[in-house]
């Protein structure tokens, strides 16, 4: 992290930690344009005195401002070290985590381990293996790309939130009427808000994870053709 020109100082996030003492605090490391800056974020854990969860609003406002570079957060009146739940965390995202023991100040930073799962056929487990990470696996594994990670809130459309219109612009995608491999879909299940996504193959046929099944490949018709909202094509450049 040294080599970073940082546009903070980490004794900045040590006084923010200790002021969220006795409770865990948290925030992110944010790459823009190449600068590190420290982003402090609330931490909306049911039991903040011995977990964290980044706001789900404060997590999309720095995706959309630059590459979340680290997760920071501290243990309270414990190790380092991290917890079985931050490496699981950590390994999904992708994302490093850099944890603070408050009030000895210790250090510790977790690299994460991404595993090789193959696309199809695995258990679903919303927040774990799900239908935006299967996208997020498939740009990885077929074009080198790597998607902006979201924290999902649980029934989010139910919520008003609108995970998948919100980030779609700026994430770098841009709409398209023909699909091509590797196009991604979005659509509405039984609902207003889009809930779901998948990527098209060709000749109809896409790949994606629903709940409660595992990962497939399955064609649009004719259930998921009627409530398909739009194809979206990765155009960052």
């Amino acid at each position: 992290m040294e080599a970073f020109l940082v546009s903070y100082k980490e004794g900045d996030i040590v006084a923010y930690l200790q002021g969220c003492y006795p409770e865990e605090g948290c925030g992110i490391l944010l790459n823009k344009r190449g600068k590190l800056e420290w982003i402090p974020c609330n931490n909306d854990a049911e039991d903040p005195y011995n977990d964290f969860k980044i706001n789900t609003t404060d997590y999309v406002k720095a995706q959309l401002m630059g590459d979340i570079y680290a997760i920071v957060h501290s243990h309270v009146d414990a190790s380092p070290e991290p917890s079985e739940a931050d490496i699981k965390s950590s390994d999904f995202l992708g994302i490093p985590y850099i944890i603070y023991s408050i009030p000895s100040y210790e250090k510790y930073t977790y690299t994460p381990v991404i595993a090789d799962i193959p696309l199809t056929g695995r258990t679903y487990n919303f927040g774990e293996n799900d239908c935006y990470s299967l996208v997020r696996d498939y740009y990885r594994k077929e074009f080198d790309i790597t998607l902006p990670s979201i924290e999902f809130e649980d029934n989010w459309w139910d919520k008003g939130l609108n995970y998948f219109e919100d980030c779609v612009e700026p994430f770098g995608f841009k709409d398209v009427d023909t699909p091509q491999k590797g196009d991604m879909i979005i659509f509405k299940v039984y609902g207003n808000i889009p809930n779901h996504c998948g990527i098209y193959l060709e000749e109809d046929v896409m790949l994606h994870h629903a709940e409660n099944r595992l990962s497939c490949r399955e064609s649009l018709y004719p259930f998921w053709i009627r409530h398909l909202v739009r194809f979206i094509r990765y155009a960052k450049s």
